[in-house]
């Protein structure tokens, strides 16, 4: 009886199934699965930071202008079923070998943290001179933008968020181009406090005290793999905030509260979103990231909740998620940069709604407390800071 499998076979069987894997892979995705969006293989989708569909729709007028087949020559490297680990051991041979990153967001530091590339390119072109007029300007229209809050009977908070090439320039890597003088690169939050105080804003400089804070926890503020503050820091301006609001004599009050922390080597979320981009298969997760609990006590009438209205950007999540962990958590909607996402902390969950220009707008007449929060880097003048006074500039108008 022969057998019916012979092992000098099996090389050119693997061959032939690398061929026709592939193959059958892309005919389907670029075939049946563009007529049935449900039934496409994504195997784009399942990389960290490449979203969106592989290809243009198919349909008869994509095909006559062209549309359909160049989309398809573009793709067919994404479409494969080898492109994802292809993408995971490239990056983690460029990691592991050369102590860089395969993503352009993405810098490798000293000591293997990392760093993303927007905020590098802030930092290291930094100039004072330029910065201290338009801050000047600035501050005073944020001041502007407060009236027109209180004007409405709200408390107002402008709040100022790190970034982690600034905190810690030591990282930079040796023979990264970083021109700016020291004194420019220095003094950019001291010169903005300068002008917030000087034009009367209520604000929290969530930034400037952290390099304290390192020394007196013993512990970064930023976790080796995210380009977000950590939860001790988040903690530290939650508590700035609450005592900012409070001091404005808000009704119902924000209730204050204290934490107790301990090491963990379990880094989640956005203490390795950096690390999640790079897409290794093999990541080191095991660093230090501080973990809270946090005691806070109900006032005497029982919980009230505070209706929270803020825009901002990715670091206000730090904050939202240690105000709702606390005795009496706060209803937050959150406009992230304005325009981009709408979600909604309630019930200590948060959830991602639909846009709507007419919620928005309900949103900031309804609210008991209005933040506006921008980063060190963005300063000055972001475009989610001047659509804000826009919207506040609208209802005045209209009442």
């Amino acid at each position: 009886m022969r057998r019916w499998l012979n092992i000098s076979y099996l090389p050119v069987a693997i061959g032939a199934v690398l061929l026709i894997i592939p193959w059958f892979y892309l005919s389907w995705n670029t075939t049946l699965g563009e007529l049935i969006p449900a039934m496409r293989f994504r195997t784009k989708n399942t990389i960290a930071g490449v979203v969106g569909d592989a290809s243009d729709t198919f349909s008869l007028h994509s095909v006559l202008n062209g549309h359909y087949q160049q989309s398809i020559s573009k793709a067919v490297g994404v479409l494969s079923p080898l492109f994802k680990p292809a993408i995971h051991w490239k990056n983690q041979i460029y990691y592991t070998l050369l102590g860089t990153a395969g993503s352009d967001r993405v810098v490798v530091g000293k000591h293997s943290e990392l760093l993303e590339m927007t905020y590098l390119d802030e930092y290291c072109s930094r100039d004072a001179t330029t910065f201290r007029t338009k801050a000047e300007d600035w501050a005073a229209r944020i001041r502007t933008l407060q009236d027109g809050v209180q004007a409405l009977g709200k408390p107002f908070v402008y709040v100022i968020t790190p970034s982690k090439v600034a905190q810690y320039p030591q990282f930079i890597p040796d023979g990264y181009k970083c021109p700016a003088g020291f004194a420019d690169k220095g003094s950019k939050l001291k010169v903005w406090d300068a002008a917030l105080t000087s034009h009367g804003v209520h604000f929290v400089d969530g930034a400037s005290p952290l390099p304290a804070a390192r020394e007196k926890y013993g512990i970064d503020m930023f976790p080796r793999g995210g380009i977000h503050w950590n939860k001790l820091a988040a903690a530290l301006a939650t508590q700035g905030v609450i005592a900012a609001v409070n001091a404005q004599h808000a009704s119902p009050p924000l209730m204050p509260f204290t934490f107790t922390w301990t090491v963990s080597y379990n880094p989640d979320a956005t203490d390795r979103d950096l690390l999640d981009i790079m897409n290794l298969p093999h990541p080191d997760r095991h660093f230090p990231v501080p973990e809270l609990s946090y005691q806070s006590a109900e006032p005497p009438g029982g919980c009230k909740p505070v209706k929270i209205t803020e825009v901002g950007g990715s670091f206000l999540m730090g904050i939202n998620n240690t105000l709702e962990a606390l005795a009496c958590p706060p209803e937050i909607t959150y406009w992230f940069y304005w325009d981009h996402n709408r979600f909604r902390y309630a019930d200590r969950q948060m959830r991602e709604l639909t846009m709507d220009a007419g919620v928005r707008r309900k949103s900031l007449l309804d609210a008991d407390v209005v933040f506006f929060e921008e980063n060190e880097a963005a300063l000055p003048d972001s475009r989610h800071g001047q659509a804000l006074m826009d919207e506040l500039k609208a209802i005045r108008a209209g009442s």
